[in-house]
């Protein structure tokens, strides 16, 4: 990363304004943290799930039968993809932990811990897996969304310790896109302009687009690539329609539908 694109990614961090970011922000700064910027490793990439729960505790009840999927089946992609999966997983584990699904814990842990084993980060995750599968049957709910933040914040820490921040911002993205389609199908199942604001975050769909276009043109030109990308900028527009007024039934369903169709395809090894 050159010296304007560090600078870049520290200016997107102070501008946000979000209020799923803002505990993040009010870290203090640690060595840690500054090796994190170095690489470019914000709360943008693979972003406290500890703030994506918080924010769909807002959105309660969640109308879970419509919003839950199959997990993705095993298929034969590239790590980058591999990636997005796994971002999608972690979104997909906090729709569980909210809901209080144990039937659908076990299954969760095997799953996150197979794609974090093709990852080549399966250690980091391995003891998760297993406390998450006990606690979850036992119905321990707070433990188990705190187990779930820790296996995200492990791979973080993986990804940190690789130096492999374009994984970090691929499993962020993932993430993001899942969550995204979870957020606003419970905003369009019990519609309110209040609730629909929770889905306005222009600065993470600009960042998000922005990282894309930094990925190898090998991977930055299939066809899975260029339909996140047209997706992030329509998922933009429908955004920028808050300056002029609040955001709509119709518009809330525009954006669950670019989310849902490209998790979709990311799912479908498309």
């Amino acid at each position: 990363m050159d010296d304007l694109g560090k600078m870049m990614s520290v200016l997107l961090v102070l501008a946000a304004s979000f209020p799923i970011l803002l505990s993040a922000q009010e870290e203090a700064i640690t060595e840690e943290k500054y090796e994190r910027e170095e690489l470019g490793v914000n709360p943008y990439t693979t972003p406290s799930i500890a703030q994506i729960f918080r924010q769909l505790d807002e959105l309660k009840p969640l109308p879970f039968d419509q919003l839950k999927r199959d997990f993705p089946a095993p298929a034969a992609v590239n790590r980058e993809h591999k990636g997005l999966i796994f971002g999608g997983l972690i979104a997909d584990g906090f729709l569980i932990v909210d809901a209080e699904r144990k039937n659908l814990i076990d299954e969760l842990g095997r799953v996150l811990l197979k794609e974090a084993r093709s990852l080549g980060v399966g250690d980091r995750v391995m003891r998760h897996s297993a406390s998450l599968t006990e606690l979850g049957r036992r119905g321990e709910w707070p433990a188990v969304r705190k187990e779930l933040i820790s296996t995200q914040t492990d791979v973080e820490k993986a990804m940190i310790d690789l130096r492999d921040q374009k994984m970090a911002h691929l499993i962020s993205l993932g993430g993001w896109l899942r969550g995204l389609e979870i957020c606003a199908g419970a905003v369009e199942a019990n519609f309110s302009p209040a609730r629909a604001k929770v889905l306005v975050q222009p600065e993470l769909a600009d960042y998000f687009r922005e990282e894309v276009k930094t990925l190898p043109p090998t991977l930055a030109n299939t066809p899975l690539i260029e339909k996140i990308r047209t997706a992030l900028e329509k998922i933009r527009l429908v955004s920028d329609k808050v300056k002029q007024r609040e955001l709509t039934h119709s518009d809330v369903r525009a954006i669950h539908e670019q989310a849902r169709d490209i998790n979709a395809a990311i799912s479908r090894n498309d």
